[in-house]
């Protein structure tokens, strides 16, 4: 029986070494086997890691309040959310709840788009969303290649949850002041690591745009497909907004010494390793994203910057604390929403990124000074 790792080494063994962007985007996104493409728990107790709308479902009910802010801002016409890549479905089911529940207005214009490549997932997300008795077609379905997305143009907002670190990255090192790409071998036994010197005018500008500046050894990854998928929004956004939730940092932070061996990390079962060419198809894989990119390249699509901030930041200031005031001192709900926002949690490594189209300066609740927030929970 086939697996991911005899259809890397048959690449392999056709072209002599291949791109570590290759061999993550097989090991991930092969239509059959790879890790978010079979019928395998990926979230959760029983997963290999959590996300936010898993920890709790005030989450989704604060995403919920700031797409409402945004349909008001946009004048309160048809309101489209995109979401990419959905997992069980969790974070769609509370924004959705949430806006029956309190955002009746708005849940007579929304329409809600889920792009989902796995076939697996999208049937325990349609199950999961049954019981909320959705007027019918509220929620479809649709795919995301390379080519762009397979819906007509939207306005409303494009919502990426921890989609963009899970994009494939190459590699790359810097051995006595030349840029070598790390690529992928396998010497009959393991995978194994190859170098070759760069010479692709794509990576010197991705440098000098972003201000790079690296150590001799040092280890690091580039996203190229961020910039990609950000084009492909703005030619189906024609009003509205980008809201990319993702662990990560800007540029000076991330390629400043800080990850001298870069930010590539696996996870498996609830564990994190660097063990990047074992169990592929079985682990995840991710690196942290470059927010400065991810803003360079908005402005080169005409997606503007409207905020950016911390997760933790951007939830107090949307009202997590007043929510949770209203559980009656749950200390169990409470304990489960504050990793949310807790800076040794995911309030700090976590950050918000929101941009904009064809709206002039919008300015948002999530992004005011916390000095403005009532602070007690």
């Amino acid at each position: 029986m086939q697996n991911v790792k005899d259809i890397l080494i048959g690449k392999i063994g056709k072209k002599g070494k291949i791109t570590f962007a290759e061999f993550m985007s097989t090991a991930l996104y092969h239509p059959e086997y790879g890790y978010y493409n079979t019928n395998t728990k990926r979230v959760g107790k029983h997963g290999d890691y959590y996300t936010s709308p898993t920890v709790h479902a005030v989450f989704g009910e604060l995403i919920a309040k700031q797409l409402e802010e945004m349909w008001s801002i946009m004048g309160k016409g048809v309101f489209t959310v995109v979401e990419m890549g959905a997992n069980a479905g969790w974070l769609c089911y509370d924004i959705m709840r949430c806006i029956m529940k309190e955002f009746q207005q708005l849940y007579e214009q929304i329409q809600y788009i889920i792009v989902e490549s796995n076939s697996y997932a999208t049937e325990k997300q349609r199950l999961l969303l049954n019981p909320l008795g959705l007027a019918e077609e509220k929620v479809s379905w649709h795919t995301y290649t390379k080519s762009g997305f397979s819906f007509d143009s939207i306005q409303g907002c494009f919502l990426a949850n921890e989609f963009i670190d899970a994009l494939p990255v190459h590699r790359y090192t810097v051995k006595k002041g030349i840029f070598n790409e790390i690529f992928i071998g396998y010497n009959g036994v393991n995978f194994c690591e190859i170098e070759n010197e760069v010479f692709l005018q794509t990576f010197s500008n991705y440098l000098k745009e972003n201000f790079i500046h690296l150590e001799e050894n040092q280890r690091f990854e580039i996203n190229f497909d961020a910039a990609i998928w950000l084009k492909h929004v703005a030619e189906k956004l024609t009003k509205g907004f980008i809201i990319t939730i993702d662990y990560g940092d800007t540029a000076d932070r991330i390629y400043g010494g800080n990850y001298k061996e870069g930010t590539l990390r696996c996870y498996y079962k609830h564990t994190v390793n660097q063990d990047y060419h074992e169990r592929p198809g079985q682990q995840d894989i991710t690196a942290h994203v470059d927010f400065t990119h991810m803003m360079k390249a908005g402005e080169e699509a005409d997606l503007h910057v409207t905020g950016f901030t911390k997760q933790g930041h951007y939830l107090i200031a949307l009202g997590i604390l007043e929510r949770l005031n209203k559980t009656g001192n749950d200390v169990n709900t409470i304990l489960k929403a504050k990793n949310l926002f807790h800076p040794e949690g995911m309030g700090d490594i976590f950050k918000i990124l929101i941009q904009h189209k064809n709206i002039e300066n919008p300015r948002l609740s999530g992004f005011r000074p916390l000095s403005s927030v009532n602070l007690e929970a």
